[in-house]
């Protein structure tokens, strides 16, 4: 009877840490979004089924060594079981507590993408202050070490039992030990085979709740085995001849053919701005919040306006990759953080300096973070400018490095360096990332009230104040501006939100032929094959995933965009959420109108995740 209540008593405790874990995480995030008590029963309710099975998954170990106990009468107990339940358990609160801290920046769980960003921990420090950090980590490490160590106390140090070992040990003691291995069975496969997934748990249209019924535990380990999968096993939805025959339905091979002119010359010099989290939600032109971004917003009436853009991913890598590499993003892969991928990269750089242009890219932070410097050196730019080699005084550095201001306006005295060595017959291409619309939202500048919007009110005065100098200047007439941004941004959102990936995309400057709005879908990885195209430059076989929306064979608008647990698909017929791990969809606009959409997204999963450079 010992050891049987000792199991029970394990699965309670395990189980009264997964309900207050899951609870501090709703307590935690409550401003995400409206609940109510009865919300709060629904999710416990929902994710019960999976969190009996994380638990009886994490006790089934002690199951087996305690029930050794019954023929070894002395053996050890606590001394065996005792370091596997400490570090289980403190893993286990780690992830709770990690995962309902970082819920609050990201809006997704937990999971294996986490490690390919440790390389890189001065993006957090930047992010948040050291005071945050210390006092968020103190506590979850004080948790886990105080629940780690009663997981142990509870854990007898020997099990004696009266009767002597022998080779028929009494049903008094075997059957209900016996028949609680049969219980840890039942929440491990559920009754007739049917084991809990995190399907199951999702049963709300707000996100929050659904994430909040998922198990972070089983969370964080299922994901780690899909990480560990080889890419191209790790998801399969069809058949692959299947799948390769509806991609070859909705993805045109060939698009370098132009039915709209955009520019007055076909080569431009030509200058990229990557805007930092600048989604379409802080651009009133587009819809977005009023008086935030006054200068953007006027300026994309004075070029070619594309107001129907969509970002490929959640993180500035991705973005940077799909804009300038014209490549489709991976929810679970970083391309700029495969070294061996780089050099077979595709890239705007590469290209037009085999068409005689001088490359160069400026990022004000540090461009050693998440391997960027590598990305664009391998990738064909002559030279790039950060925080290391600027010379900028400590009193125009933000937290991030130089502040927008200070990095616009070193980029357009670098510009005019470059124009005056090489003449009004020389071409360049200039790469520009701007920093300060980020966290910690810590601006020189004092113009809204509310922290956030003041920074990107920020970010937008410097990009006006540069533009607006720079058309002021010889390099404007032969000058092709593209403005874009990385992602969007969390603020007052979820992924869930399809208007996070909604994002500016403007064609500006002295080369453009004429102010234009055009509201033809268009995707972040869509840049470079547009741009190559009113160039007269053919990129079809060497840009795959990149299309021009304004070719003849771009019958099939759509937009593809993904995070770490999901996927949104767009096209004209509306937009399909879906989320990887639950393999379920959490979003349809128009309501069940997705089916079509939802066999493309899975389609396009699928194909990407058999692409050569994942190999």
């Amino acid at each position: 009877m010992k050891r049987t209540l000792y199991i029970l008593g394990l699965i309670l405790f395990l189980a009264i840490m997964t309900l207050a874990g899951k609870l501090e995480f709703l307590s935690y995030n409550r401003d995400v979004c409206f609940f109510t008590i009865g919300d709060v029963a629904d999710v416990l309710w929902q994710g019960l089924p999976l969190d009996l099975r994380v638990i009886a998954i994490m006790v089934l170990p002690v199951w087996v060594v305690t029930a050794f106990t019954l023929y070894f009468v002395r053996m050890p107990l606590r001394r065996i079981v005792g370091p596997y339940l400490f570090v289980v358990v403190f893993l286990a609160t780690c992830i709770t507590c990690g995962g309902l801290i970082m819920y609050e920046n990201w809006k997704f769980l937990l999971d294996a993408s986490i490690f390919s960003y440790m390389s890189s921990p001065g993006n957090v420090s930047a992010s948040v202050p050291t005071s945050y950090i210390v006092s968020r980590l103190g506590l979850s490490l004080l948790a886990a070490l105080v629940l780690s160590v009663v997981a142990v106390l509870i854990t007898p140090s020997r099990i004696v039992s009266l009767h002597r070992r022998s080779k028929h040990i009494p049903p008094r003691y075997t059957l209900p030990y016996l028949l609680t291995g049969v219980l840890l069975l039942v929440m491990i496969f559920g009754i007739n085979g049917r084991k809990a997934d995190e399907a199951s748990a999702f049963h709300s249209d707000k996100i929050l709740l659904n994430h909040a019924a998922i198990n972070p535990v089983g969370h964080m380990v299922h994901s780690m085995l899909v990480y560990a999968r080889d890419p191209e096993n790790q998801f399969n939805y069809m058949e692959d001849a299947e799948c390769s025959r509806i991609f070859g339905e909705i993805f045109p091979e060939n698009t370098d053919d132009v039915t709209v002119r955009l520019l007055k010359t076909t080569r431009p010099n030509l200058l990229t701005i990557q805007l930092e989290s600048f989604g379409a939600p802080f651009i009133q032109a587009l819809g977005g919040q009023k008086g935030v971004a006054p200068e953007i917003s006027a300026w994309m009436e004075r070029g070619v306006n594309f107001t129907n853009a969509w970002a490929t991913s959640f993180r500035t890598d991705r973005g940077t990759v799909s804009a300038l590499s014209g490549y489709v993003a991976f929810p679970t892969q970083s391309l700029m953080m495969r070294d061996k991928c780089l050099d077979s990269l595709p890239s705007l750089a590469h290209v037009l300096k085999a068409e005689g242009y001088r490359t160069d890219y400026l990022y004000g932070g540090n461009a050693q973070h998440m391997n960027k410097a590598k990305y664009l050196t391998a990738t064909g730019f002559d030279k790039v400018w950060d925080i290391r080699n600027l010379n900028i005084p400590a009193d125009k550095r933000s937290c991030w490095g130089a502040s927008d201001s200070t990095a616009l306006m070193s980029l357009l005295s670098l510009m005019q360096e470059t124009y005056r060595q090489q003449g009004s017959e020389g071409h360049f291409y200039w790469g520009c990332q701007t920093i300060d619309s980020h966290e910690p939202f810590q601006v020189p500048y004092r113009r809204l009230e509310n922290k956030v919007y003041n920074a990107f009110a920020y970010t937008d005065h410097c990009v006006g104040e540069f533009l607006d100098s720079l058309s002021h200047t010889p390099l404007w007439d032969n000058l092709l501006v593209v403005i874009y941004a990385d992602h969007g941004h969390m603020y007052n959102t979820t992924f869930s939100n399809p208007e996070f990936f909604h994002m500016p995309l403007l064609f500006t400057g002295g080369a453009v032929s004429e102010p234009k709005k055009t509201d033809i879908l268009i995707s972040q990885g869509d840049i470079a094959g547009t741009l190559l195209s009113q160039m007269e430059i053919a990129h079809s076989k060497t840009f795959p995933w990149s299309r021009n929306v304004f070719s003849r064979n771009y019958t099939y608008p759509f937009v593809y965009s993904n995070y770490p647990s999901g996927v949104m698909f767009r096209d004209n017929t509306g937009t399909t959420m879906y989320d990887l791990w639950a393999d379920h969809v959490i979003m349809e606009s128009p309501a069940k109108s997705g089916s079509v959409r939802l066999r493309n997204l899975q389609t396009m999963i699928q194909y990407s995740y058999r692409d050569a450079l994942l190999k």
